[in-house]
């Protein structure tokens, strides 16, 4: 996370109350949610190979926790800047305007296709309970993992919009250092 973005979220403000809480809500999501699909898939292999049985429909289940793992998990990336970009802008171009002005267009794309992925997510979601998909085994609501889908694609959009502004300070402070001025030397007195 940028420092400018660290400060935009160190501010003490509901915002920030609430992105703490969000932030300990992901870390034990994506935490439950890793041990629940081990421990499922743990149990599977244990049921066939050493039971010589089957654990019915357990892949129904392993996939709702795993799209809230993967989602939240992306989510999460996005909070601490982890997840992969492709910036070659911060490697090859100096300090500066041009570099400021790039970095705000990076975030600003990553933000409107991320808040576009979110929209998807919403309509996704949507689809699930108005259709009332359910999974053919156990007949588990879809709506249920697509509910994981929408919120973290959600978050993302929010985390890129705090960098989206992070950035745009960034640039604004370029414009805002004081340029130098070039003054008339007085001639001298011979």
């Amino acid at each position: 996370m940028s420092n400018t973005s660290e400060q935009i979220l160190k501010k003490p403000s509901l915002f920030t109350s609430i992105n703490n809480l969000a932030t300990k809500i992901q870390r034990f999501i994506m935490v439950t949610c890793s041990l629940t699909v081990t421990g499922i898939i743990f149990l599977a292999v244990l049921l066939r190979y050493v039971f010589h049985s089957d654990l019915y429909g357990y892949e129904e289940i392993v996939v709702i926790f795993a799209f809230w793992l993967y989602f939240i998990g992306g989510s999460y990336g996005s909070y601490t800047r982890t997840h992969i970009t492709a910036d070659v802008v911060s490697v090859y171009v100096p300090d500066g305007k041009l570099k400021g002005f790039l970095c705000v267009t990076s975030s600003l794309i990553t933000f409107l296709w991320s808040s576009f992925m979110a929209y998807w997510g919403f309509d996704f979601f949507m689809y699930g309970i108005t259709e009332g998909a359910v999974t053919p085994v156990w007949r588990l609501p879809m709506a249920i993992s697509y509910s994981g889908v929408f919120l973290g694609l959600l978050m993302m959009s929010v985390y890129f919009l705090v960098d989206l502004i992070a950035d745009i300070r960034v640039l604004r402070g370029y414009y805002r250092e004081k340029q130098p001025e070039i003054s008339e030397a007085e001639p001298e007195e011979v």
